[in-house]
Order: C-alpha cells, then sequence, then structure tokens
C-alpha cells in the first residue's frame, strides 16, 4: 500500500469514526463500531490507530488543525479586533461548513466529560495560542476604551450560539423556512456570516458619548 493509500484510508477511518462518536459518544463507541463503519476488520483499524483515545485526538487535531493556523494568521496582523471579527467568524463559519459534525461532537462531549476534551486541547498547549492573543488583544483594547467592556463569558456564548446553534438545529430549519432544501441552508450559512460579523461588531463598538443637544 503506497502513502495515498494509507493516507486515503486514514481519512476514511477519521470521517467514519465522526459519525459514530457522534451517534454513540465517546464513551459507547468501540472500536469494532468504528472498523464496521469503514468496512474493515477490527485488525487492520489497529493498524491505523491503536486505541479510540489516538483516534479521538486524531478527529479532535484535524478540526482544530483546520481553523487555529488560520487564525494566528489573522492575529499576527496589525490591526484592531473590530477589523479582525469578520476575518476570524469567515473562518470560523467556513470550517463548520466544511465540518458539520464537528459543533455537535465538541458539544456533546462538553456535556459528557468536558475534562476529557480539555485534556486532548492542552496535548498541545500551540492550539490554544491564537485564542490567548485575542482575549489578551480584546482585554487591553476595552481598557484602552477602543471597544466596549463586555464580559468575556459573554463574548464566547454570544459567538458560539451565533455560529454552532443553527448547525444544531439544521433539519428544523431547513424543513420549517427553506421547503427542507439543503441547498438554501448552506447559501443561508454563507450569507450569515455578514450578519454575524455584524452583530458582533455593534456589540463591541464603544457608545458614542451624547451632546449637550441631545
Amino acid at each position: 500500500m503506497n502513502i495515498e493509500e494509507l493516507q486515503d484510508m486514514e481519512s476514511r477511518i477519521i470521517e467514519a469514526a465522526k459519525q459514530v462518536f457522534v451517534r454513540k459518544g465517546y464513551e459507547a463507541t468501540k472500536m469494532g463500531d468504528v472498523a464496521l463503519e469503514v468496512g474493515i476488520s477490527r485488525t487492520a483499524l489497529h493498524y491505523y490507530f491503536r486505541t479510540k483515545e489516538m483516534l479521538f485526538d486524531a478527529i479532535f487535531g484535524q478540526l482544530m488543525n483546520a481553523l487555529l493556523p488560520n487564525i494566528e494568521k489573522i492575529m499576527d496582523e496589525p490591526t484592531s479586533c473590530l477589523e479582525k471579527m469578520p476575518k476570524i467568524i469567515d473562518q470560523y463559519m467556513a470550517m463548520i461548513q466544511a465540518n458539520p459534525l464537528f459543533p455537535i461532537f465538541v458539544v456533546s462531549e462538553f456535556n459528557r466529560d468536558p475534562e476529557h476534551l480539555y485534556r486532548t486541547i492542552m496535548k498541545d498547549p500551540e492550539r490554544v495560542k491564537p485564542l490567548l492573543q485575542l482575549q489578551e488583544q480584546m482585554t487591553d483594547e476595552m481598557e484602552r476604551g477602543l471597544l466596549k467592556k463586555v464580559p468575556l463569558i459573554y463574548t464566547a456564548s454570544t459567538l458560539l450560539s451565533l455560529v454552532i446553534f443553527p448547525i444544531l438545529i439544521r433539519n428544523p430549519l431547513t424543513d420549517v423556512f427553506m421547503d427542507g432544501d439543503p441547498r438554501k441552508f448552506e447559501v443561508f450559512l454563507r450569507e450569515r456570516k455578514a450578519f454575524i460579523a455584524d452583530a458582533m461588531i455593534r456589540l463591541f463598538t464603544p457608545d458614542q458619548p451624547r451632546t449637550s443637544n441631545e
């Protein structure tokens, strides 16, 4: 088996594992379930991933690597948070559109075992460096009056709800508002990026001081 065939099989295994983890949860999933989903033997699966933990790390690492390197480039730009925000949202939305199971996967794992997900992330602390940079810049700009002072928990929860919630209720939204056409939902997601960016910019833009005539 050549390198391309090995990489193709690894990709097939990871995609199958995403499906099984979402359906059954990490704890209930067995390696045999993943092997069955791929259509290979458990012995063959162990050739690529010896343990379920290694498979989970591969899935999460793939998804994080699809997003954070692009965020790192944005964070290195000498621009304000308000200027960075549309670019960051664009990257998040693009990653989620390419990996529609990611929000369901992460939400289910955070509810099931947040410590496990946290440990997985912190196996490579460099993954969260861009997010820490963003937090540091936002805090600094709030102190300097360039951003409205908003608690960071409100920031994170608002952004996550705007980005992720429609994905979690994709089917009812599509059925009720889009005649059951999944293509219309994809168009909705593409158009929603500008709406989310505008909402976040409005949230953080400092209030204009009132004049004596107002």
